[in-house]
């Protein structure tokens, strides 16, 4: 019998195992994919996550930005920072390195171990049977926590991709384009060996993907991959429900990406402290497992409001590039370090 079983090993599953192992709780986490395992992901997140891990994040860290270009058709405007602002990283070696540290504090982790059944405390796999008295969702849109929750609503808005990393170096800079797709944008994120590239948005303004990433490409003189990924992930919406019962949600499969930037690691972490945080008090002091819901309630929920906002006022206004000029003390403001602390 685990405290706790979390479903899904990305970085909020990986990252909430870390938190609990090292405060001694009897942790187990599965995944369906053996690791370490390729993810498509541009691999960006602010700076400030470094500080929920007391381990360094360095030998993952591929390359550190403070600015960022903006583009739509023949403008382009330029965010330069005091700060250092984003980390870019290759998921399949950022995953495995905080997979690695909560084994390390004492989880126990199975890959290739795909959750078939929910039944209260009991986890039935492709393989074996395991009983937890918190159940964890960190599966992305496709949680089974997520869909055995028959109170849960379904998932309001969903980021279709098309991306690829190419062996590349022609580009200093990160960039956002907005010329390819409405309520979307193309990412050129240079890495240390390879080139992160792809397109961004709701299904229904990216019907036409491969087509339109090949346009990117030429537009841009990259050349053209061996490989091309294409992936569908949920961002956050509205406000909703997250626990229940013993069971709580984290990351994706709680719709916690920013549906402004499409960025969904640095919330998935922020979700796993905050589940962190709320499980140790329910096991230890008895408080109600729903503390989680009241945390994100105030930590995350207000700042993904906003940022909702942003997005829909954003791609209605005609001059994108202008609405970044007049927006810019705001995104200073949004891109600030800001710590989260309880």
């Amino acid at each position: 019998m685990f405290d706790v079983i979390i479903c899904g090993a990305g970085p909020a599953g990986s990252s909430l195992a870390y938190f609990l192992a090292k405060n001694n709780i009897n942790v187990l986490l599965l995944d369906k994919f053996r690791f370490p395992r390729y993810k498509p992901c541009a691999g960006a997140f602010p700076v400030e996550m470094e500080t929920f891990f007391d381990f360094p994040l360095k030998k993952v860290i591929e390359k550190t930005y403070s600015s960022m270009l903006f583009r739509k058709g023949e403008r382009e405007f330029r965010l330069q920072l005091g700060f250092p602002l984003a980390y870019l990283v290759n998921r399949k070696h950022f995953d495995n390195l905080l997979i690695e540290k909560a084994i390390e504090k004492g989880c126990i982790f199975k890959d290739g171990t795909e959750v078939l059944k929910i039944k209260g405390e009991r986890i039935i796999t492709n393989s074996e049977e395991f009983r937890g008295t918190i159940i964890v969702g960190a599966g992305g849109g496709s949680s089974i926590v997520r869909r055995d929750g028959k109170r849960f609503k379904k998932i309001g808005m969903w980021l279709k991709t098309i991306s690829a990393d190419i062996p590349y170096q022609g580009f200093k800079d990160i960039i956002f384009d907005f010329s390819y797709t409405k309520s979307g944008y193309a990412w050129i994120f240079p890495k240390r060996d390879e080139l992160s590239v792809g397109l961004g948005a709701p299904p229904c303004h990216l019907r036409d993907a491969g087509i339109t990433f090949e346009k990117l490409l030429v537009d841009y003189a990259i050349p053209l991959p061996e490989t091309i990924h294409r992936f569908t992930y949920p961002t956050f919406s509205s406000r909703e429900l997250l626990t229940w019962k013993n069971t709580l949600l984290i990351g994706d499969a709680a719709s916690l990406s920013d549906p402004s930037t499409g960025g969904g690691i640095y919330n998935a972490i922020r979700s796993a402290y905050l589940a962190s945080k709320a499980i140790q008090l329910h096991l230890r002091k008895g408080i109600p497992l729903s503390y989680y819901q009241r945390l994100v309630n105030k930590y995350l929920f207000p700042k993904l409001t906003l940022s909702e906002c942003l997005r829909r006022t954003f791609y209605s206004f005609p001059f994108t590039i202008q609405a970044l000029r007049i927006g810019k003390p705001l995104l200073l403001k949004m891109t600030r370090p800001n710590p989260l602390k309880i």
